[in-house]
């Protein structure tokens, strides 16, 4: 395959800047308890229920391990590899975590607990199982802080038989609505892991960050009243109107549990609440603080009358953005100060039109937001600045990759790349140092397509996607690597028939250790028959992309490096492989 089939210098390009500006958006506090009950009731009435407490866990200790729990690990660890976050300051949930000493994963409703020294499972905790009349997915992810784990699920609550919700044309044939919570259970892990508490709060799980010790977590509370089924024919059916919910039902609502205190409930003052000047959802968006370090106390939450789905973090500002209710084309954006460990402050929010692709269409950089938004059948970046509680456009740079979707974005410093693709792949370098007049560099056009890029640190770009036919039909994973030049150039590539990316659809997959060059993907097979599941290695540098190895496991998620071992991780266990060999050291079954 030709690495480059097309260059187009930025005289040619179709890029342009626009206007494309929606109108400002404001937001204000209430001045009453009751005109905020009036906005939430307006928007979708809902009722919660009260929360039991959860049980504590229970710990199971491998055979054969019972002397491992004397004493911590050294307080310092060899080298190792982190979560593949976008922000260095930024800590991101995820489902295995390392300090260099102990290396803690979450599979199912087990933490699993390994020291990397020694290569052995030293302990497994299982996690308060869900209550009667509720249903706890295995999609949980966790955070470390220090000597403490934070494990973040969700749960689902039915409503008992016989309930329904309102606004039903045939109320007797209407479905329940269910209820979701997010659970945080806080774990200590030296010695015998034990949880020390719970925390339940009222609202659906977005994402967090982590910063030093303080974590922020976003959820987004949609609760719903529910009213009596109809009454059988013989008896009369009850006049009374349906119950409305009270403000102590809707704002965010936080309840600890810990072994042998006294359970305690934190909930958000009203002048904690914001209103948009226009419609953004027809919920509350709240921001919460939890420290592990000191256990679970008030989450101070701040709350915003609307709706988000996308969070981007990095130390000192937080940005919940989300779709528009009742107005498509839009994001809404709300920007809080998280700077220091207090409760966080709303200071701005915007709107912008198009939708996002994920996280990695945020960036801040010396004091301006950009995003990278698709509107219709085009995409574009636009720059925001603050100008008093406003996040207020100041430009925009639009036409990249009409009629095509887009599929990658990655800020670095006053450089942007983006990812465009229908047929062929469109790499755009984007030079975003003024501001108000953005503008392009060149695109490369390649087959394929990427889904996620990262830098390294010669100045180069991995990028990591889909190799596909003239039709768009995936054949492979391709990995990319692009120079640093204007336009930029793809310097090699490397593709896996048969098997394709997990890191398009989570970034969390990736592994790239700088210290060799060494990149990690995990995979999935695709067609008949099926190649073996695992994960591929190669080595990335300034000399090109080189195969390493691969390393047969089925259906790994991620990789670590710890010392010279690297590890693969999935829900049946993990295996440790040697770093500079990939020969298997050990392996650790979760069962």
């Amino acid at each position: 395959m030709a690495a480059t089939l097309t260059l187009t210098a930025c005289a040619s390009s179709p890029i342009r800047s626009g206007p494309l500006r929606p109108p400002p958006l404001k937001l204000v506090a209430y001045d009453s308890c009751d005109a905020l009950l009036h906005d939430l009731r307006e928007s979708a009435p809902q009722t919660p229920g009260p929360v039991a407490p959860q049980p504590p866990g229970r710990v199971e200790v491998p055979d054969g391990t019972g002397d491992a729990y004397a004493a911590a690990p050294a307080p310092n660890g060899p080298a190792h590899s982190g979560t593949n976050t976008y922000e260095p300051d930024a800590d991101e949930p995820d489902t295995v975590k390392t300090d260099g000493r102990r290396i803690v994963t979450l599979a199912g409703n087990r933490l699993h607990i390994i020291d990397a020294a020694s290569r052995t499972l030293t302990a497994r905790l299982s996690l308060p199982e869900a209550q009667p009349g509720s249903f706890t997915g295995h999609d949980g992810q966790l955070l470390l802080s220090g000597d403490r784990a934070l494990v973040i699920s969700s749960r689902t609550l039915f409503p008992p038989p016989g309930v329904i919700t309102p606004r039903a044309s045939t109320p007797d044939t209407m479905p329940p609505r269910p209820r979701v919570q997010t659970i945080l259970t806080l774990v200590d892990l030296p010695g015998i892991p034990k949880v020390v508490g719970t925390m339940t709060v009222n609202g659906s799980y977005v994402d967090a960050r982590q910063t030093g010790s303080t974590i922020r977590l976003v959820v987004r509370s949609t609760p719903s009243v529910a009213v009596p089924l109809s009454t059988p024919q013989n008896q009369p059916r009850d006049p009374s109107p349906p119950q409305r919910p009270r403000l102590d039902d809707w704002l965010p609502t936080a309840t600890v549990t810990a072994p042998g205190v006294p359970q305690k409930q934190y909930q958000e003052p009203c002048d904690q609440v914001k209103r948009p000047s226009a419609p953004t959802g027809g919920g509350l968006l709240s921001v919460l603080t939890v420290d592990p370090a000191k256990g679970f106390a008030d989450p101070q939450p701040i709350s915003v009358l609307g709706d988000g789905q996308t969070v981007y973090g990095n130390g000192k500002t937080l940005y919940v953005a989300g779709s528009s209710f009742g107005g498509p084309g839009r994001t809404h954006l709300h920007r809080f100060d998280v700077g220091g460990s207090g409760r966080p402050r709303w200071v701005a929010s915007g709107v912008v039109q198009g939708t996002l692709l994920n996280q990695y269409a945020l960036s801040e950089y010396q004091g301006v937001l950009r995003v990278a938004t698709t509107a219709g059948d085009v995409s574009g970046i636009s720059t925001f600045t603050r100008r008093g509680d406003r996040l207020t456009q100041i430009g925009r740079l639009g036409g990249l990759g009409r009629n095509e979707r887009l599929y990658a974005v990655r800020y670095l410093g006053r450089i942007a790349y983006a990812v465009t693709f229908r047929q062929v792949d469109p790499l755009y370098e984007l030079d975003l140092g003024d501001p108000e007049h953005p503008r392009s560099l060149g695109e490369l056009k390649v087959d394929g397509f990427s889904s996620y890029l990262h830098p390294t640190p010669d100045g180069h770009l991995i990028g990591v996607g889909q190799n596909v036919t003239g039709r768009g039909t995936p054949t492979g994973t391709l990995v990319s690597e692009f120079d640093g030049s204007t336009p930029p150039r793809r310097i090699a590539s490397h593709t896996e028939k048969g098997r394709l990316p997990s890191t398009g659809m989570d970034p969390h997959a990736f592994l790239y250790w700088p210290a060799t060059g060494l990149t990690v993907i995990p995979t999935q097979p695709i067609g008949a028959p099926s190649p073996p599941g695992g994960a591929v290695a190669l080595t990335i540098d300034a000399r090109g992309i080189r195969p390493a190895g691969f390393i047969r496991q089925d259906l790994v998620s991620r990789a670590v490096v710890v010392g010279d071992t690297l590890w693969t991780f999935s829900d049946q266990g993990a295996l440790a492989s040697g770093l500079t060999d990939l020969r298997k050291r050990a392996w650790l079954g979760y069962a």
